[in-house]
Protein backbone atom coordinates (compact mmCIF):
# COMPACT_ATOMS: atom_id res chain seq x y z
CA UNK A 1 0.00 0.00 0.00
CA UNK A 2 2.83 2.41 0.79
CA UNK A 3 4.26 2.00 -2.73
CA UNK A 4 0.87 2.59 -4.36
CA UNK A 5 0.33 5.75 -2.28
CA UNK A 6 3.77 7.12 -3.04
CA UNK A 7 3.35 6.60 -6.79
CA UNK A 8 0.16 8.66 -6.74
CA UNK A 9 1.82 11.75 -5.17
CA UNK A 10 3.25 14.64 -7.18
CA UNK A 11 7.00 14.51 -7.46
CA UNK A 12 7.68 17.41 -5.06
CA UNK A 13 5.38 16.00 -2.40
CA UNK A 14 6.98 12.59 -2.82
CA UNK A 15 10.48 13.94 -2.26
CA UNK A 16 9.38 15.91 0.82
CA UNK A 17 7.76 12.81 2.32
CA UNK A 18 10.86 10.79 1.54
CA UNK A 19 13.12 13.37 3.18
CA UNK A 20 11.06 13.30 6.36
CA UNK A 21 11.29 9.50 6.48
CA UNK A 22 14.97 9.33 5.60
CA UNK A 23 14.20 7.13 2.57
CA UNK A 24 15.10 9.45 -0.27
CA UNK A 25 17.26 7.00 -2.26
CA UNK A 26 14.83 4.12 -1.84
CA UNK A 27 11.82 6.12 -2.93
CA UNK A 28 13.63 7.58 -5.91
CA UNK A 29 14.32 4.03 -7.02
CA UNK A 30 10.66 3.08 -6.51
CA UNK A 31 9.50 6.17 -8.36
CA UNK A 32 11.84 5.54 -11.29
CA UNK A 33 10.76 1.91 -11.45
CA UNK A 34 7.08 2.83 -11.33
CA UNK A 35 7.44 5.40 -14.10
CA UNK A 36 9.51 3.08 -16.28
CA UNK A 37 7.06 0.22 -15.84
CA UNK A 38 3.92 2.27 -16.58
CA UNK A 39 1.80 1.42 -19.59
CA UNK A 40 0.92 4.39 -21.79
CA UNK A 41 -2.69 4.34 -22.94
CA UNK A 42 -4.07 6.74 -25.56
CA UNK A 43 -7.62 7.85 -24.77
CA UNK A 44 -10.20 6.91 -27.42
CA UNK A 45 -13.59 8.56 -28.10
CA UNK A 46 -16.09 7.35 -25.51
CA UNK A 47 -13.47 6.54 -22.86
CA UNK A 48 -13.90 7.73 -19.29
CA UNK A 49 -12.22 6.59 -16.06
CA UNK A 50 -15.03 4.22 -15.06
CA UNK A 51 -15.22 2.15 -18.24
CA UNK A 52 -11.42 2.07 -18.48
CA UNK A 53 -11.32 0.70 -14.94
CA UNK A 54 -13.96 -1.90 -15.73
CA UNK A 55 -12.20 -3.10 -18.89
CA UNK A 56 -8.54 -2.99 -17.92
CA UNK A 57 -7.96 -2.41 -14.19
CA UNK A 58 -8.02 -4.92 -11.35
CA UNK A 59 -10.60 -2.89 -9.34
CA UNK A 60 -13.10 -0.21 -10.38
CA UNK A 61 -11.92 1.89 -7.40
CA UNK A 62 -8.61 2.46 -9.21
CA UNK A 63 -10.35 4.88 -11.57
CA UNK A 64 -9.96 7.72 -9.05
CA UNK A 65 -6.29 6.99 -8.55
CA UNK A 66 -5.86 6.90 -12.34
CA UNK A 67 -7.17 10.48 -12.53
CA UNK A 68 -4.94 11.55 -9.64
CA UNK A 69 -1.80 9.91 -11.11
CA UNK A 70 -2.30 11.60 -14.46
CA UNK A 71 -3.50 14.92 -12.94
CA UNK A 72 -6.72 14.92 -14.97
CA UNK A 73 -8.74 17.91 -13.55
CA UNK A 74 -12.14 16.98 -14.96
CA UNK A 75 -13.22 13.36 -15.04
CA UNK A 76 -15.97 14.28 -17.52
CA UNK A 77 -13.63 15.94 -19.99
CA UNK A 78 -10.90 13.40 -20.80
CA UNK A 79 -10.06 14.38 -24.37
CA UNK A 80 -9.36 11.70 -27.06
CA UNK A 81 -5.65 11.48 -27.72
CA UNK A 82 -4.74 12.10 -24.08
CA UNK A 83 -1.89 9.80 -22.98
CA UNK A 84 -2.52 8.14 -19.62
CA UNK A 85 0.12 6.42 -17.52
CA UNK A 86 -1.17 3.20 -15.99
CA UNK A 87 1.09 1.19 -13.62
CA UNK A 88 1.32 -2.42 -14.75
CA UNK A 89 0.50 -3.51 -11.21
CA UNK A 90 -2.98 -2.00 -11.65
CA UNK A 91 -3.74 -3.84 -14.90
CA UNK A 92 -6.11 -6.75 -14.90
CA UNK A 93 -4.55 -10.15 -15.54
CA UNK A 94 -6.02 -12.63 -17.99
CA UNK A 95 -4.99 -16.09 -19.12
CA UNK A 96 -2.43 -16.17 -21.91
CA UNK A 97 -2.31 -18.88 -24.52
CA UNK A 98 0.55 -21.35 -24.48
CA UNK A 99 0.54 -23.42 -27.65
CA UNK A 100 2.43 -26.52 -28.72
CA UNK A 101 4.08 -25.24 -31.88
CA UNK A 102 5.68 -28.57 -32.76
CA UNK A 103 5.88 -32.11 -31.41
CA UNK A 104 8.20 -34.95 -32.37
CA UNK A 105 8.65 -38.54 -31.24
CA UNK A 106 7.67 -39.74 -27.78
CA UNK A 107 5.89 -36.71 -26.33
CA UNK A 108 2.97 -36.92 -23.89
CA UNK A 109 0.61 -34.43 -22.21
CA UNK A 110 -0.78 -34.90 -18.69
CA UNK A 111 -3.70 -32.69 -17.63
CA UNK A 112 -4.97 -32.92 -14.08
CA UNK A 113 -5.87 -36.43 -12.97
CA UNK A 114 -6.33 -37.64 -16.54
CA UNK A 115 -3.93 -40.31 -17.82
CA UNK A 116 -1.08 -39.30 -20.07
CA UNK A 117 -1.90 -39.01 -23.77
CA UNK A 118 0.01 -38.19 -26.92
CA UNK A 119 0.67 -34.48 -27.32
CA UNK A 120 -0.81 -32.94 -30.47
CA UNK A 121 0.90 -30.15 -32.47
CA UNK A 122 -1.13 -26.94 -32.31
CA UNK A 123 -3.00 -27.72 -29.09
CA UNK A 124 -3.11 -25.33 -26.14
CA UNK A 125 -1.39 -26.24 -22.90
CA UNK A 126 -3.46 -25.52 -19.83
CA UNK A 127 -1.99 -24.18 -16.60
CA UNK A 128 -0.71 -26.98 -14.33
CA UNK A 129 -0.46 -29.36 -17.28
CA UNK A 130 2.71 -31.44 -17.61
CA UNK A 131 4.57 -32.10 -20.85
CA UNK A 132 6.88 -35.13 -21.04
CA UNK A 133 9.31 -36.24 -23.72
CA UNK A 134 10.84 -39.68 -24.12
CA UNK A 135 14.13 -40.86 -25.60
CA UNK A 136 13.11 -39.73 -29.11
CA UNK A 137 10.82 -36.86 -28.14
CA UNK A 138 11.00 -33.08 -28.30
CA UNK A 139 8.47 -30.25 -28.39
CA UNK A 140 8.35 -26.46 -28.66
CA UNK A 141 5.99 -24.23 -26.65
CA UNK A 142 5.02 -20.82 -27.99
CA UNK A 143 3.94 -17.97 -25.69
CA UNK A 144 1.79 -14.92 -26.30
CA UNK A 145 4.73 -12.51 -26.43
CA UNK A 146 6.60 -14.59 -29.04
CA UNK A 147 8.88 -16.42 -26.61
CA UNK A 148 9.64 -20.05 -27.39
CA UNK A 149 10.85 -22.98 -25.29
CA UNK A 150 12.23 -26.24 -26.73
CA UNK A 151 11.78 -29.19 -24.39
CA UNK A 152 14.52 -31.68 -25.18
CA UNK A 153 14.36 -35.46 -24.98
CA UNK A 154 13.90 -37.24 -21.63
CA UNK A 155 12.46 -34.11 -20.01
CA UNK A 156 9.40 -33.08 -17.97
CA UNK A 157 7.92 -29.58 -17.73
CA UNK A 158 4.93 -28.14 -15.83
CA UNK A 159 3.20 -24.90 -16.80
CA UNK A 160 2.67 -23.14 -13.45
CA UNK A 161 1.46 -19.78 -14.72
CA UNK A 162 0.76 -18.06 -18.03
CA UNK A 163 -0.95 -14.67 -17.78
CA UNK A 164 -1.08 -11.46 -19.71
CA UNK A 165 -1.89 -7.88 -18.73
CA UNK A 166 -5.16 -6.60 -20.09
CA UNK A 167 -3.28 -3.97 -22.09
CA UNK A 168 -0.17 -4.53 -24.16
CA UNK A 169 1.73 -7.78 -24.49
CA UNK A 170 3.16 -8.06 -21.03
CA UNK A 171 3.46 -11.74 -20.04
CA UNK A 172 3.82 -13.36 -16.65
CA UNK A 173 5.14 -16.87 -17.25
CA UNK A 174 6.27 -19.40 -14.69
CA UNK A 175 7.52 -22.84 -15.72
CA UNK A 176 8.69 -25.69 -13.54
CA UNK A 177 11.39 -27.88 -15.09
CA UNK A 178 11.00 -31.14 -13.21
CA UNK A 179 13.67 -33.03 -15.16
CA UNK A 180 15.74 -32.73 -18.32
CA UNK A 181 16.61 -29.71 -20.45
CA UNK A 182 15.09 -26.60 -22.01
CA UNK A 183 16.41 -24.38 -24.77
CA UNK A 184 14.80 -20.96 -24.45
CA UNK A 185 14.36 -17.89 -26.63
CA UNK A 186 12.60 -15.31 -24.47
CA UNK A 187 11.29 -12.09 -26.02
CA UNK A 188 12.83 -9.02 -24.32
CA UNK A 189 10.51 -7.71 -21.61
CA UNK A 190 12.11 -4.27 -21.37
CA UNK A 191 10.78 -2.28 -18.40
CA UNK A 192 7.24 -3.54 -18.87
CA UNK A 193 7.01 -5.35 -15.57
CA UNK A 194 6.71 -8.73 -17.28
CA UNK A 195 8.27 -11.83 -15.82
CA UNK A 196 9.60 -15.09 -17.27
CA UNK A 197 10.77 -17.59 -14.66
CA UNK A 198 11.77 -21.23 -14.81
CA UNK A 199 11.93 -23.08 -11.52
CA UNK A 200 14.01 -26.19 -10.85
CA UNK A 201 14.53 -28.10 -7.61
CA UNK A 202 17.89 -26.35 -7.19
CA UNK A 203 17.25 -22.74 -8.29
CA UNK A 204 15.07 -20.28 -10.16
CA UNK A 205 16.15 -18.80 -13.49
CA UNK A 206 14.63 -15.36 -14.16
CA UNK A 207 15.15 -13.59 -17.48
CA UNK A 208 14.12 -10.38 -19.19
CA UNK A 209 14.80 -11.48 -22.75
CA UNK A 210 17.58 -13.84 -23.68
CA UNK A 211 18.66 -17.01 -25.44
CA UNK A 212 19.70 -19.61 -22.90
CA UNK A 213 19.61 -23.27 -21.91
CA UNK A 214 18.60 -24.77 -18.58
CA UNK A 215 19.15 -28.32 -17.33
CA UNK A 216 18.14 -30.07 -14.14
CA UNK A 217 18.90 -33.51 -12.79
CA UNK A 218 18.00 -34.35 -9.22
CA UNK A 219 19.22 -31.52 -7.00
CA UNK A 220 21.59 -30.10 -9.59
CA UNK A 221 20.89 -27.43 -12.21
CA UNK A 222 22.96 -25.79 -14.93
CA UNK A 223 22.35 -22.78 -17.12
CA UNK A 224 24.17 -21.65 -20.26
CA UNK A 225 23.51 -18.14 -21.55
CA UNK A 226 24.01 -17.54 -25.26
CA UNK A 227 22.78 -13.92 -25.34
CA UNK A 228 21.21 -11.52 -22.85
CA UNK A 229 21.42 -12.39 -19.17
CA UNK A 230 19.95 -14.87 -16.69
CA UNK A 231 19.55 -14.40 -12.94
CA UNK A 232 19.99 -17.71 -11.11
CA UNK A 233 18.71 -17.63 -7.54
CA UNK A 234 18.19 -19.95 -4.60
CA UNK A 235 18.09 -19.54 -0.81
CA UNK A 236 21.88 -19.57 -0.61
CA UNK A 237 22.64 -16.85 -3.15
CA UNK A 238 22.18 -15.28 -6.56
CA UNK A 239 24.34 -14.77 -9.64
CA UNK A 240 23.83 -13.08 -13.00
CA UNK A 241 25.25 -14.87 -16.05
CA UNK A 242 25.77 -12.89 -19.24
CA UNK A 243 26.00 -14.14 -22.82
CA UNK A 244 28.78 -16.70 -23.25
CA UNK A 245 28.72 -17.65 -19.57
CA UNK A 246 27.27 -20.47 -17.51
CA UNK A 247 26.70 -21.45 -13.90
CA UNK A 248 26.09 -24.65 -11.94
CA UNK A 249 23.90 -25.04 -8.83
CA UNK A 250 24.21 -27.99 -6.46
CA UNK A 251 21.43 -28.62 -3.95
CA UNK A 252 21.96 -26.62 -0.76
CA UNK A 253 24.73 -24.46 -2.26
CA UNK A 254 24.76 -21.06 -3.89
CA UNK A 255 25.19 -20.86 -7.68
CA UNK A 256 28.80 -20.92 -8.87
CA UNK A 257 30.23 -17.65 -10.18
CA UNK A 258 29.66 -17.31 -13.94
CA UNK A 259 32.28 -19.11 -15.98
CA UNK A 260 33.01 -18.89 -19.74
CA UNK A 261 31.44 -21.47 -22.04
CA UNK A 262 33.47 -23.54 -24.46
CA UNK A 263 33.68 -22.26 -28.02
CA UNK A 264 31.99 -23.95 -30.95
CA UNK A 265 33.63 -27.15 -32.22
CA UNK A 266 35.16 -27.18 -35.69
CA UNK A 267 33.17 -28.95 -38.40
CA UNK A 268 36.14 -29.08 -40.79
CA UNK A 269 36.26 -32.45 -42.46
CA UNK A 270 32.59 -33.25 -41.79
CA UNK A 271 30.91 -34.02 -45.12
CA UNK A 272 27.90 -31.99 -46.22
CA UNK A 273 26.15 -35.18 -47.35
CA UNK A 274 25.95 -38.53 -45.57
CA UNK A 275 24.76 -41.86 -46.95
CA UNK A 276 25.02 -44.08 -43.89
CA UNK A 277 22.76 -44.28 -40.83
CA UNK A 278 23.18 -44.02 -37.96
CA UNK A 279 25.74 -41.23 -38.44
CA UNK A 280 29.07 -41.64 -36.66
CA UNK A 281 31.78 -39.29 -37.92
CA UNK A 282 35.00 -37.98 -36.32
CA UNK A 283 35.31 -34.40 -35.06
CA UNK A 284 38.40 -32.35 -34.34
CA UNK A 285 39.09 -32.46 -30.61
CA UNK A 286 38.18 -29.28 -28.72
CA UNK A 287 40.41 -28.47 -25.76
CA UNK A 288 38.56 -28.80 -22.45
CA UNK A 289 35.70 -30.87 -23.89
CA UNK A 290 34.50 -34.02 -22.12
CA UNK A 291 31.55 -34.77 -24.43
CA UNK A 292 29.96 -33.63 -27.69
CA UNK A 293 26.25 -33.15 -28.47
CA UNK A 294 24.80 -33.32 -32.00
CA UNK A 295 21.26 -32.15 -32.77
CA UNK A 296 19.35 -32.31 -36.05
CA UNK A 297 16.23 -30.30 -36.88
CA UNK A 298 14.14 -30.02 -40.05
CA UNK A 299 14.79 -26.25 -40.29
CA UNK A 300 16.62 -23.37 -38.66
CA UNK A 301 13.71 -22.66 -36.27
CA UNK A 302 14.66 -25.80 -34.34
CA UNK A 303 11.11 -26.31 -33.13
CA UNK A 304 11.89 -29.99 -32.71
CA UNK A 305 15.06 -32.03 -32.54
CA UNK A 306 14.64 -35.16 -34.67
CA UNK A 307 17.95 -36.43 -33.33
CA UNK A 308 19.76 -35.46 -30.13
CA UNK A 309 22.82 -37.61 -29.38
CA UNK A 310 25.81 -37.29 -27.05
CA UNK A 311 29.26 -38.85 -27.43
CA UNK A 312 32.01 -38.87 -24.81
CA UNK A 313 34.59 -38.95 -27.62
CA UNK A 314 34.99 -36.34 -30.40
CA UNK A 315 32.35 -37.89 -32.65
CA UNK A 316 29.38 -36.48 -34.54
CA UNK A 317 26.49 -38.87 -33.98
CA UNK A 318 22.87 -38.95 -35.10
CA UNK A 319 20.21 -41.63 -35.03
CA UNK A 320 18.21 -43.08 -37.89
CA UNK A 321 16.33 -40.15 -39.50
CA UNK A 322 14.40 -39.86 -42.77
CA UNK A 323 16.23 -38.71 -45.88
CA UNK A 324 16.24 -34.95 -46.26
CA UNK A 325 18.07 -31.70 -45.54
CA UNK A 326 18.60 -30.86 -41.88
CA UNK A 327 20.05 -28.08 -39.78
CA UNK A 328 22.77 -29.55 -37.59
CA UNK A 329 24.08 -28.12 -34.31
CA UNK A 330 27.19 -29.48 -32.60
CA UNK A 331 28.55 -28.29 -29.27
CA UNK A 332 30.95 -29.50 -26.61
CA UNK A 333 30.46 -30.05 -22.87
CA UNK A 334 33.09 -29.06 -20.31
CA UNK A 335 34.10 -30.74 -17.05
CA UNK A 336 31.35 -28.84 -15.16
CA UNK A 337 28.68 -30.26 -17.45
CA UNK A 338 28.12 -26.91 -19.17
CA UNK A 339 27.40 -27.08 -22.90
CA UNK A 340 29.24 -24.51 -24.97
CA UNK A 341 28.50 -22.53 -28.11
CA UNK A 342 27.12 -24.37 -31.13
CA UNK A 343 28.57 -24.85 -34.59
CA UNK A 344 25.65 -24.92 -37.01
CA UNK A 345 25.18 -25.76 -40.68
CA UNK A 346 23.03 -27.85 -43.02
CA UNK A 347 23.48 -31.59 -43.48
CA UNK A 348 21.95 -33.66 -46.27
CA UNK A 349 20.99 -37.26 -45.46
CA UNK A 350 20.63 -39.54 -48.50
CA UNK A 351 20.65 -43.10 -47.19
CA UNK A 352 17.71 -44.69 -49.00
CA UNK A 353 16.97 -46.97 -50.65
CA UNK A 354 19.57 -48.76 -48.60
CA UNK A 355 22.20 -50.69 -50.56
CA UNK A 356 22.05 -54.51 -50.46
CA UNK A 357 24.50 -56.75 -48.65
CA UNK A 358 27.14 -58.30 -50.92
CA UNK A 359 27.31 -62.08 -51.03
CA UNK A 360 29.80 -63.17 -53.71
CA UNK A 361 32.61 -62.76 -54.52
CA UNK A 362 33.33 -62.42 -50.81
CA UNK A 363 35.83 -59.90 -49.45
CA UNK A 364 39.38 -60.77 -50.58
CA UNK A 365 38.10 -63.73 -52.55
CA UNK A 366 40.32 -65.26 -55.25
CA UNK A 367 38.77 -66.57 -58.44
CA UNK A 368 40.17 -68.03 -61.61
CA UNK A 369 36.94 -67.28 -63.49
CA UNK A 370 37.32 -64.64 -66.18
CA UNK A 371 33.66 -63.69 -65.70
CA UNK A 372 32.75 -64.42 -62.08
CA UNK A 373 29.11 -64.29 -60.99
CA UNK A 374 28.04 -61.49 -58.61
CA UNK A 375 25.36 -62.06 -55.99
CA UNK A 376 23.77 -59.79 -53.33
CA UNK A 377 20.69 -59.66 -51.11
CA UNK A 378 17.38 -58.64 -52.65
CA UNK A 379 14.92 -56.17 -51.09
CA UNK A 380 11.75 -55.31 -53.01
CA UNK A 381 10.84 -57.32 -56.12
CA UNK A 382 10.29 -54.12 -58.12
CA UNK A 383 13.73 -52.71 -57.40
CA UNK A 384 16.62 -52.78 -59.85
CA UNK A 385 20.29 -52.69 -58.92
CA UNK A 386 23.31 -50.94 -60.37
CA UNK A 387 26.52 -53.01 -60.36
CA UNK A 388 29.96 -51.46 -60.69
CA UNK A 389 33.28 -53.30 -61.01
CA UNK A 390 36.43 -51.18 -60.67
CA UNK A 391 40.14 -51.76 -61.03
CA UNK A 392 41.52 -51.57 -57.48
CA UNK A 393 44.77 -49.92 -58.56
CA UNK A 394 43.59 -47.29 -61.05
CA UNK A 395 40.02 -46.92 -59.85
CA UNK A 396 38.77 -47.17 -63.44
CA UNK A 397 35.32 -48.67 -63.95
CA UNK A 398 35.74 -51.86 -65.98
CA UNK A 399 32.09 -52.96 -65.91
CA UNK A 400 28.77 -51.28 -65.04
CA UNK A 401 25.28 -52.61 -65.63
CA UNK A 402 21.72 -52.21 -64.38
CA UNK A 403 20.25 -55.52 -63.25
CA UNK A 404 16.73 -56.59 -62.36
CA UNK A 405 16.20 -58.09 -58.90
CA UNK A 406 16.83 -61.80 -58.60
CA UNK A 407 19.60 -61.95 -61.23
CA UNK A 408 23.25 -62.90 -60.68
CA UNK A 409 25.14 -61.08 -63.42
CA UNK A 410 28.67 -61.67 -64.69
CA UNK A 411 31.01 -59.06 -66.22
CA UNK A 412 30.23 -58.33 -69.83
CA UNK A 413 33.91 -58.82 -70.80
CA UNK A 414 36.66 -61.10 -69.47
CA UNK A 415 38.53 -59.64 -66.52
CA UNK A 416 42.33 -59.66 -66.88
CA UNK A 417 44.25 -61.02 -63.92
CA UNK A 418 44.37 -58.38 -61.18
CA UNK A 419 42.63 -56.87 -58.17
CA UNK A 420 39.10 -55.48 -58.39
CA UNK A 421 36.46 -53.84 -56.20
CA UNK A 422 32.73 -54.17 -56.72
CA UNK A 423 29.71 -52.42 -55.26
CA UNK A 424 25.96 -52.23 -55.73
CA UNK A 425 23.31 -49.51 -55.35
CA UNK A 426 19.56 -50.12 -55.15
CA UNK A 427 17.14 -48.32 -57.48
CA UNK A 428 13.62 -47.70 -56.16
CA UNK A 429 11.11 -46.97 -58.97
CA UNK A 430 9.69 -44.06 -56.91
CA UNK A 431 12.72 -42.68 -55.06
CA UNK A 432 15.38 -43.40 -57.67
CA UNK A 433 18.91 -44.60 -57.00
CA UNK A 434 20.10 -44.85 -53.42
CA UNK A 435 23.66 -44.61 -52.12
CA UNK A 436 26.37 -47.09 -53.04
CA UNK A 437 27.12 -49.85 -50.60
CA UNK A 438 30.65 -50.44 -49.34
CA UNK A 439 32.90 -51.81 -52.05
CA UNK A 440 34.30 -55.32 -51.65
CA UNK A 441 37.64 -56.42 -53.12
CA UNK A 442 38.41 -59.64 -54.92
CA UNK A 443 41.25 -60.91 -57.12
CA UNK A 444 41.06 -62.59 -60.44
CA UNK A 445 44.03 -64.92 -61.02
CA UNK A 446 45.12 -67.16 -63.83
CA UNK A 447 45.39 -70.89 -63.17
CA UNK A 448 48.79 -71.97 -61.89
CA UNK A 449 51.51 -72.36 -64.54
CA UNK A 450 51.52 -75.68 -66.39
CA UNK A 451 54.86 -77.52 -66.64
CA UNK A 452 55.99 -78.78 -70.03
CA UNK A 453 57.66 -82.19 -70.49
CA UNK A 454 61.17 -82.25 -69.08
CA UNK A 455 64.12 -82.02 -71.49
CA UNK A 456 67.35 -83.93 -70.95
CA UNK A 457 70.53 -82.86 -72.69
CA UNK A 458 74.23 -82.92 -71.84
CA UNK A 459 73.48 -84.76 -68.63
CA UNK A 460 71.18 -81.99 -67.34
CA UNK A 461 67.42 -81.80 -67.01
CA UNK A 462 65.49 -78.60 -67.93
CA UNK A 463 61.98 -77.81 -66.72
CA UNK A 464 59.90 -75.19 -68.51
CA UNK A 465 56.41 -73.83 -67.71
CA UNK A 466 53.96 -71.33 -69.14
CA UNK A 467 54.80 -67.71 -68.44
CA UNK A 468 52.10 -65.53 -66.85
CA UNK A 469 51.60 -61.78 -67.28
CA UNK A 470 52.11 -59.70 -64.11
CA UNK A 471 54.22 -62.48 -62.57
CA UNK A 472 57.47 -61.18 -61.10
CA UNK A 473 58.85 -64.65 -60.28
CA UNK A 474 57.90 -68.27 -59.86
CA UNK A 475 58.22 -70.86 -57.14
CA UNK A 476 59.29 -74.33 -58.25
CA UNK A 477 58.98 -77.47 -56.18
CA UNK A 478 60.19 -80.97 -57.08
CA UNK A 479 59.41 -83.93 -54.84
CA UNK A 480 59.32 -87.73 -54.88
CA UNK A 481 55.55 -87.81 -54.19
CA UNK A 482 52.59 -85.60 -54.92
CA UNK A 483 52.20 -84.46 -51.30
CA UNK A 484 55.34 -82.31 -51.59
CA UNK A 485 55.85 -82.76 -47.85
CA UNK A 486 59.63 -83.07 -48.28
CA UNK A 487 60.53 -81.35 -51.56
CA UNK A 488 63.90 -82.13 -53.10
CA UNK A 489 63.86 -78.75 -54.84
CA UNK A 490 62.14 -75.62 -53.52
CA UNK A 491 63.39 -72.45 -55.16
CA UNK A 492 62.41 -69.11 -56.71
CA UNK A 493 63.04 -68.31 -60.34
CA UNK A 494 62.59 -65.08 -62.23
CA UNK A 495 62.27 -66.88 -65.55
CA UNK A 496 59.75 -69.58 -66.55
CA UNK A 497 62.39 -72.36 -66.66
CA UNK A 498 65.03 -74.07 -64.51
CA UNK A 499 68.02 -76.33 -65.35
CA UNK A 500 69.00 -79.10 -62.90
CA UNK A 501 72.22 -81.10 -63.03
CA UNK A 502 72.02 -83.09 -59.83
CA UNK A 503 68.85 -85.04 -59.34
CA UNK A 504 68.34 -88.58 -58.06
CA UNK A 505 67.30 -90.83 -60.90
CA UNK A 506 63.72 -92.00 -60.93
CA UNK A 507 60.17 -90.69 -60.91
CA UNK A 508 59.49 -87.17 -59.59
CA UNK A 509 56.58 -84.73 -59.18
CA UNK A 510 56.87 -81.05 -60.10
CA UNK A 511 54.63 -78.01 -59.61
CA UNK A 512 54.94 -74.23 -60.11
CA UNK A 513 53.13 -71.15 -58.79
CA UNK A 514 53.37 -67.52 -59.93
CA UNK A 515 54.17 -64.64 -57.56
CA UNK A 516 53.01 -61.17 -58.59
CA UNK A 517 54.94 -57.91 -58.34
CA UNK A 518 52.81 -56.98 -55.29
CA UNK A 519 53.87 -60.18 -53.51
CA UNK A 520 50.62 -62.02 -54.09
CA UNK A 521 51.17 -65.76 -54.48
CA UNK A 522 48.90 -67.45 -56.97
CA UNK A 523 47.61 -71.02 -56.92
CA UNK A 524 49.84 -73.98 -57.67
CA UNK A 525 49.61 -75.27 -61.17
CA UNK A 526 48.72 -78.83 -61.84
CA UNK A 527 51.21 -81.43 -60.65
CA UNK A 528 53.26 -82.97 -63.47
CA UNK A 529 55.25 -86.19 -63.44
CA UNK A 530 58.68 -86.72 -64.97
CA UNK A 531 61.47 -89.31 -64.74
CA UNK A 532 65.03 -88.26 -64.07
CA UNK A 533 67.32 -90.59 -66.10
CA UNK A 534 70.19 -92.50 -64.52
CA UNK A 535 73.68 -91.26 -65.24
CA UNK A 536 75.30 -93.09 -68.20
CA UNK A 537 77.95 -95.80 -67.17
CA UNK A 538 81.26 -96.47 -69.06
CA UNK A 539 82.15 -100.21 -69.79
CA UNK A 540 85.07 -101.73 -67.76
CA UNK A 541 87.25 -102.18 -70.73
CA UNK A 542 87.22 -98.45 -71.39
CA UNK A 543 89.57 -98.15 -68.43
CA UNK A 544 92.31 -99.92 -70.41
CA UNK A 545 92.53 -96.87 -72.59
CA UNK A 546 93.93 -95.00 -69.60
CA UNK A 547 96.92 -97.38 -69.04
CA UNK A 548 99.30 -95.66 -71.47
CA UNK A 549 98.84 -92.50 -69.49
CA UNK A 550 100.13 -94.14 -66.33
CA UNK A 551 103.60 -94.57 -67.89
CA UNK A 552 104.04 -90.86 -67.95
CA UNK A 553 104.31 -90.70 -64.17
Amino acid sequence: MMNSTVVALPVVGLLRAASRLGLTMTLLFVLHGAQAADFIYTVQPGDHPWNLAQRYLKRPALSARLLELNQVPDEHRMMPGTRLRIPHAWLKLQSAEVRLLAVYGETAMVQGASPARLAVPGELMAVQSVLRTGATGSATLGFADGSRVLLRRDSELRLAQAQQRALGKVSLVELVLLAGSLENQVTPLGESGGRFEIRTPAAVAAVRGTDFRLHTHGSKARTEVLSGAVSLTNAQGQIRAEGGQGSVVEGGQSPTPPMPLLGAPSLDGVPERVQRLPIDLPLLTLSGATAYRTQLAPDANFNVAVSDEVSTSPRLRARDVPDGTYVMRVRATDAHGLEGLSAQRTLVVHARPEPPLLIAPTSQAVTEAARPLFRWTQAEPTWRYLLQVMDSVSGDIVDEQSVAGGHSPAPQLDLPAGRYRWRVAAIDPQKGQGPWGDAQEFRRVLPGPGVEPAEVSDGALTLRWSAQPQAARYRLQVARDDTFSAPLVDLLSESPQHRMTELTPGEHQVRVQAIGADGYTGPWGGTQRFVAPEASRQPWWALLLLLPLLGLF
